[in-house]
C-alpha cells in the first residue's frame, strides 16, 4: 500500500561525500553483487526522468539525492538525470499512461504491476536481470510480484508486512506478559486494556474511511482465513471476480462490528495513517495494527516518544494460523523509453540500491543524522547478501530490535504466513472497503454480511467488469 511511501526513510540513498572508510570500519563488508558496465548507452548522450525526487522542504533527503545523481553522472558523463517531485498516485498515473507521459523510471506499489503490464506501459527488464544475474539475490516471493508470463518488469526496493504493535508497559500493568496470539485473545485483552474514562482504547486500526482503513480491514480478513482469491479472483480468461461478499471476509467485518459495538474497545477518534502513530506514542491506545517501517515514522515525528516501550509481534492467528498482508514498492521503466534510456534507468536504480559503498554509506548517514535503523521489515534479498547487509546494519541499529524478536522470528521461521495484496484493482478495493468499515463503526445497525455482499456486487459491476 502506498501512503507509507510518503513517510518511508529512503534506505538506499546516500550522501556522496560520506567517506568509504566510515562504512566498512567495523569488520563487516557488504558483498558486490552488481557489475556496472564500462559504458552506458555506448557512450551516447542519454537523458532519463526519475520519480520521487525529494522536495525542497526535505533538505536532508534532497542533499542525498543531489549527491547521488552527481556521483552517477560523474561515472557516466553521457547520462543526464532529471528528478521529478512526483510520487505515485493511481488516478494520476492512469492519465499519464493514456497521455504517454510516464517518467522513464518510476516508483509504484506492489499492488500495481498488473495494471501497467496489462496496458503494455512498462518495459520487460528480463534482459538486464539476465545480464547482471541479479534475480538470484532477490527473495523470489518478492520478485514474483514484478513478474508476469516469464518476464520481469520491476526492481523491488522495499517489502513489509503488517503486524501488531503494542505498549509493553500497558500490557504488563494489565497482567499480560505477551501480546495476544489469536484474534479471540486480542478482543479479550482489549477489553481489559480499555479505559474509556481516561481516553485509552485497548485496540485500534486505521478507521478514517480511506483506502488505508480498507487495507487494515483486509489484514484482519487475512487473519480470519481469507485468501487473495477470496477477495478478488484472477480468471483464466484475464477477467477478475470479486468474492469478498461471503466467508472469512464477512467474519472479519463482523469481528470489527463486535469490537466497536459489543466490546467497545476501539477509540472514538478518527485515526489515519499518521495519527494512529500519535495515538500509540501518546499511550492513548495499547495495541494497533502496524507496518514495521512505521516505527521510523514514530522516531522521526515523535522524538520524545520512548520507543523501548513498544513491541512488535506477528499478526494474531485465526483459523488458518497467523496470516499477514504484505506490500512494498518497486521501480518500473516506461515501455516508451528507448533502449539507451532503459539501460541508463536500470543501472541507475540498481547502482544506488545495491552498490556496497552506496548501501553502507546510506546506513551510516541514517545513523549519523539520527534516523531510524533496525525497523522490522521483510527481507528483500536472500543468501549471503541478505545476511551480510543485516550484519552490517546491526552495527548501527538505533531502534530497540530486541522488542521485535517475536515478529522477526515468526517471519524467519515461517510461523507467520505472508500473503500478497489482492491481484487487481487493489487500491480501488481498499477505498471501497474503507468506506464500508467506516459505516460499520458509525452505525450499529449496519449488517456486515448484507452490506459486504452489496459492496461486492457494486465493485464487480463498476470496477472489475
Amino acid at each position: 500500500m502506498k501512503r507509507i511511501a510518503l513517510f518511508l526513510i529512503v534506505a538506499m540513498l546516500v550522501i556522496a561525500s560520506v567517506p568509504v572508510t566510515m562504512t566498512s570500519g567495523q569488520g563487516t563488508v557488504v558483498p558486490q553483487v552488481v557489475t556496472m558496465p564500462e559504458q552506458i548507452a555506448g557512450g551516447r548522450d542519454v537523458s532519463i526522468t526519475v520519480s520521487d525526487k525529494p522536495a525542497s522542504d526535505q533538505p536532508e533527503e534532497l542533499a542525498i539525492w543531489d549527491g547521488q545523481v552527481a556521483k552517477f553522472q560523474a561515472m557516466y558523463p553521457n547520462v543526464k538525470i532529471e528528478g521529478l517531485e512526483l510520487k505515485y498516485d493511481p488516478t494520476a498515473f492512469i492519465a499519464m499512461i493514456a497521455g504517454d507521459q510516464l517518467p522513464t523510471i518510476f516508483k509504484t506499489y506492489f499492488t500495481e504491476p498488473e495494471k501497467f503490464i496489462g496496458q503494455d506501459a512498462v518495459a520487460d527488464l528480463t534482459p538486464y536481470f539476465e545480464q547482471t544475474g541479479l534475480s538470484s539475490i532477490f527473495n523470489e516471493n518478492v520478485l514474483a510480484i514484478a513478474s508476469q508470463d516469464g518476464g520481469l518488469y520491476g526492481i523491488p526496493d522495499f517489502a513489509y508486512s503488517l503486524g501488531l504493535a503494542y505498549n509493553i508497559e500497558m500490557l504488563a500493568a494489565a497482567g499480560y506478559d505477551a501480546p495476544p496470539a489469536t484474534w479471540e485473545e486480542l478482543a479479550e485483552m482489549a477489553v481489559t486494556l480499555t479505559d474509556k474514562d481516561n481516553g485509552v482504547a485497548g485496540f485500534a486500526f486505521i478507521n478514517d474511511g480511506s483506502g488505508a482503513a480498507g487495507w487494515h480491514y483486509t489484514d484482519i480478513a487475512y487473519g480470519f482465513g481469507a485468501a487473495t482469491e477470496d477477495i478478488i479472483q484472477a480468471n483464466d480468461d484475464g477477467t477478475y471476480t470479486a468474492n469478498f461478499g461471503e466467508g472469512a471476509t464477512v467474519d472479519a467485518l463482523q469481528f470489527i462490528h463486535e469490537l466497536r459495538w459489543t466490546h467497545d474497545v476501539l477509540p472514538g477518534a478518527t485515526l489515519d495513517w499518521a495519527n494512529i502513530t500519535e495515538a500509540l506514542a501518546s499511550e492513548r491506545v495499547a495495541m494497533v495494527i502496524y507496518a514495521g517501517d512505521q516505527f521510523s515514522f514514530m522516531k522521526n515525528q515523535f522524538p520524545d516518544a520512548d520507543l523501548s516501550k513498544f513491541g512488535y509481534a506477528p499478526i494474531p492467528a485465526g483459523p488458518n494460523g497467523s496470516i499477514a498482508l504484505t506490500g512494498g514498492s518497486l521501480w518500473m521503466i516506461d515501455s516508451a523509453a528507448s533502449d539507451d534510456e532503459r539501460e541508463a534507468a536500470f543501472y541507475f536504480q540498481v547502482w544506488r540500491q545495491l552498490d556496497p559503498v552506496e548501501y553502507e554509506s546510506s546506513i551510516v548517514t541514517q545513523f549519523e543524522t539520527g534516523r531510524a535503523v533496525g525497523q522490522p521489515v521483510l527481507p528483500l534479498y536472500v543468501g549471503d547478501y541478505q545476511a551480510k547487509i543485516e550484519e552490517f546494519r546491526a552495527q548501527y541499529d538505533v531502534l530497540p530490535v530486541e522488542n521485535y524478536i517475536l515478529f522477526n522470528n515468526a517471519v524467519k521461521n515461517g510461523e507467520m504466513k505472508l500473503q500478497a495484496e489482492p491481484p487487481a484493482k487493489a487500491q480501488e478495493y481498499y477505498s471501497e472497503l474503507g468506506i464500508l468499515v467506516s459505516e460499520v463503526l458509525s452505525d450499529e445497525g449496519v449488517d456486515p454480511a448484507s452490506r459486504l455482499a452489496e459492496v461486492e456486487e457494486e465493485f464487480q459491476a463498476f470496477v472489475l467488469d
